[in-house]
């Protein structure tokens, strides 16, 4: 599934679980519960889930595509938060290495969709740099050497209450950039993102190393059943099977 050709903006989130033995109910709960209901809010309009076989457990990223940044300033979104599934309510104590990041798009290459992925956490620091990235994205997917490459800028929007990781360095609205580079290889992608960062020496840093990934599952809103109320509805069959008669 390539960006949604409309989409002018994405949500990048990271994220851990803090026990290897909950992710199959994760694994079920992220697939079938959690992330369609994100993209069935306004302004959602699609998902992408991915994987990372990390040492101490799995790590997982999902990028939501999105119409526009105010897609998280709605009252929609706000209440999926305030009013959290039981099955929601149960596992986001789990989450650990929680990093959210909002950006507005600012560049997407490449006409087709891959299965493995590297994210970079960048700091631009000249007002060249946004230039320079975005050309060196275009060349390394004319020449083949990306499948495909997008890239935003982060944008601070309504608070939410899962806090980001803590020790995080502080983000920098209009200069902390994601790039999202994907390829056939994953292990080849590291590499383009190593020559990236090395030919944006003195006008960019990295802020947190590349981190590798694999697809898992991809979700567009088109395929969503048609609401019923303001959101999907919980899947508190699926729920059942990993705690059957129990409540949180």
């Amino acid at each position: 599934m390539s960006r949604p050709a409309s989409a002018r903006a994405f949500l990048a989130l990271w994220n851990g679980i803090d026990d290897a033995r909950l992710q199959s109910e994760y694994e079920a709960w992220h697939t079938f519960e959690h992330v369609p209901e994100r993209v069935g809010l306004p302004g959602f309009m699609a998902a992408r889930r991915y994987r990372q076989e990390a040492p101490g457990g799995p790590r997982y990223f999902t990028l939501y595509w999105l119409d526009a940044i105010g897609a998280l300033d709605t009252a929609e979104y706000a209440e999926v938060f305030a009013e959290p599934t039981a099955w929601t309510a149960r596992l986001r104590g789990h989450l650990n290495g929680f990093l959210r990041l909002p950006c507005v798009l600012r560049g997407s290459h490449g006409l087709s969709s891959a299965s493995q992925l590297v994210t970079l956490h960048l700091r631009l620091q000249a007002d060249s740099a946004a230039g320079q990235l975005d050309d060196l994205l275009t060349a390394g997917v004319r020449q083949g050497q990306l499948v495909a490459a997008d890239w935003g800028l982060y944008a601070p929007t309504r608070e939410i209450p899962i806090a980001n990781h803590a020790g995080e360095e502080p983000l920098q609205a209009g200069r902390d950039a994601v790039v999202l580079l994907h390829g056939l290889d994953g292990a080849a992608l590291p590499a383009q993102a190593d020559r990236l960062v090395a030919a944006l020496e003195g006008v960019a840093t990295p802020v947190r190393p590349p981190q590798g990934y694999t697809l898992l599952t991809e979700v567009r809103r088109e395929a969503l059943p048609p609401l019923t109320g303001r959101r999907q509805p919980p899947r508190d069959d699926l729920n059942e099977r990993f705690h059957p008669g129990d409540t949180p």
